[in-house]
């Protein structure tokens, strides 16, 4: 029975990614009508590594993006800061910032002393630079202006706690500004997700969020402004104009995942029953292979598979891999997004202390993209 169970949980992955490229429609007629783009870039190179395809795997404070029921998982204090080098040789240089912190919020009960969880809280602070772009105008499409710099930026507040064993969910709320010198917006937005877990071992999981729900935004400020002289005067004045309302690039993500594991020699001659007993879950293998896949339908932009592969040596070392599917990605004409294509990524993880039950450690993650070239 148990291995019907997991043949079928395979069988439904891999079937997950042989759907027919025509049921990937999406919306591609109101690609690029909405705004504040920059949420949907992945900050962190865990995640972005496999293409964010860990909707359902993804643990700790790297889930803010992917799915944040999964800062549900922290058992203290995660702290993290990470430095992308977007589009690399561009002009200007682009760059990504990304700061999170995340606490487990607890109180102990002062009659039986028994400590209560009350979640895990975090803050996050994400920062798009681009350099020094040149002003230019119609009379001097040269230059010779001088300078500006725009700004895109969110931060957001976190909320995540595990109901029980098998069922963990989160809030996220996003405050978005975008600038230039001369002109700014400000909105709100809001993510939630859910995971769940099954398996012997708890390595089957299922995983939904939904990211990116708020109002329009609009522009405001001087760069709206232009002179002109009304018919029923003849003073130059000058007058603003008003901005088109712009939508949030809101999405939903449904992933699941499945993890191969192979326990210690000290576990080699016991039975599934005795390891499950034991409570050994994917965090004791010695050796982990994690299968996973993604579906995401774009409210602004055409739908898109993700398919990842990630193995796991221990605690100490992971590698990953994934490749992000869209109808038309081998098309220049029908392409519509940077991500369709593979990625890689790889983590090292440090332990700062060598007492027993101290669980400090420091993890050092690289990822990158391979830009699909379609000719």
């Amino acid at each position: 029975m148990n291995n019907i169970y997991k043949t079928i949980i395979v069988i439904t992955l891999l079937g997950f990614f042989i759907i027919p490229p025509q049921l990937m429609a999406g919306n591609k007629d109101r690609s690029g009508q909405a705004g504040a783009q920059h949420l949907l870039i992945d900050p962190w190179a865990r995640s972005a590594g496999w293409s964010t395809v860990g909707v359902a795997e993804v643990r700790g404070l790297e889930s803010i993006y992917s799915n944040i029921a999964g800062i549900s998982f922290v058992k203290k204090t995660e702290i993290s800061f990470s430095r992308t080098q977007y589009i690399a040789g561009s002009k200007t240089g682009i760059g990504i910032n990304a700061f999170a912190i995340t606490q487990r919020l607890t109180k102990k009960d002062k009659e039986t002393g028994a400590v209560k969880n009350l979640g895990v809280l975090g803050v996050s602070l994400f920062s798009m630079t681009f350099g020094d772009i040149a002003i230019t105008t119609v009379d001097q499409p040269e230059g010779n202006q001088g300078f500006y710099k725009p700004n895109l930026l969110y931060i957001g507040i976190h909320y995540a706690k595990d109901f029980n064993r098998y069922i963990h969910g989160g809030f996220t709320g996003k405050i978005i500004n975008e600038s230039i010198s001369n002109m700014s917006t400000t909105g709100f937005c809001f993510d939630v997700g859910v995971q769940y877990i099954a398996g012997a071992y708890e390595h089957f999981k299922i995983g939904v969020t939904l990211k990116n729900i708020g109002l329009p935004m609009r522009y405001s400020g001087d760069g709206l402004a232009i002179p002109a002289i009304p018919t029923i005067t003849d003073y130059e004045l000058t007058l603003e104009q008003r901005s088109a309302l712009i939508e949030m690039p809101s999405l939903l993500t449904i992933g699941i995942s499945y993890d191969f594991l192979l326990f210690g020699k000290e576990h080699s001659d016991k039975t599934k029953e005795e390891l499950k007993t034991e409570g050994l879950t994917r965090d004791n293998a010695v050796h982990r292979i994690t299968l996973a896949g993604s579906f995401t339908a774009n409210s602004y932009s055409r739908d898109n598979f993700s398919l990842g592969i990630e193995y796991g040596l221990m605690q100490f070392f992971m590698v990953r891999a994934g490749f992000l599917a869209e109808s038309g990605m081998f098309n220049p004409e029908t392409l519509t997004t940077f991500y369709s294509g593979p990625s890689a990524g790889a983590t090292f993880v440090i332990p700062l202390a060598k007492k027993k039950g101290n669980n400090q450690k420091l993890y050092l993650d690289y990822f990158l993209y391979f830009v699909l070239l379609a000719f």
